[in-house]
């Protein structure tokens, strides 16, 4: 097999026909762990990696995905955090245009979703400020508390 597919792609001239044997002996070269093989005789690697393509940090949606592990809110409550990033109008399944906070805390990147409306309003004011061309994004040592509200319910912020 592997003299048989030296010979065909020395001896064809058509692109269309060599993009179709190819695509049959790569089958063939990746499940044989043949990637030497393959690289010397199509001067060519089996990954996307090895030709610079990786994976989007976006959704289908054009919407940043942050690809680490989520944490609660009340788990980050009076600890000091950084927030890298955030990504607005995300829908998860206790409802719709919620706001995924990228963070890191102790040196490690974490994300949380919220829909306080304090939280929010902080995170989209500097969003305008960096469209307007201003640096704000990451910003360190900042501290969510909670504050009570009545009837049980509670309201988050932001304090520096």
């Amino acid at each position: 097999m592997k003299k048989n597919f030296a010979r065909k792609i020395k001896k064809i001239k058509s692109k269309k026909r060599r993009s179709e044997i190819l695509a049959s002996y790569h089958g063939w070269c990746k499940h044989g762990d043949c990637k030497h093989l393959w690289n010397v005789l199509t001067n060519n690697y089996m990954g996307f990696a090895k030709k610079g393509i990786k994976q989007s940090q976006r959704t289908k949606d054009g919407k940043k995905f942050f690809d680490v592990p989520p944490v609660r809110i009340m788990e980050i409550l009076n600890v000091p955090i950084t927030v890298i990033d955030f990504e607005s109008n995300v829908k998860t399944k206790q409802g719709e245009d919620r706001v995924c906070v990228l963070i890191e805390i102790d040196g490690v990147k974490k994300k949380f979703i919220t829909n306080c409306f304090n939280l929010k309003d902080v995170l989209f004011q500097a969003s305008e400020l960096e469209q307007k061309g201003e640096k704000i994004f990451p910003v360190d040592d900042v501290i969510i508390r909670r504050k009570q509200l009545n009837e049980g319910k509670s309201a988050y912020y932001f304090d520096e």
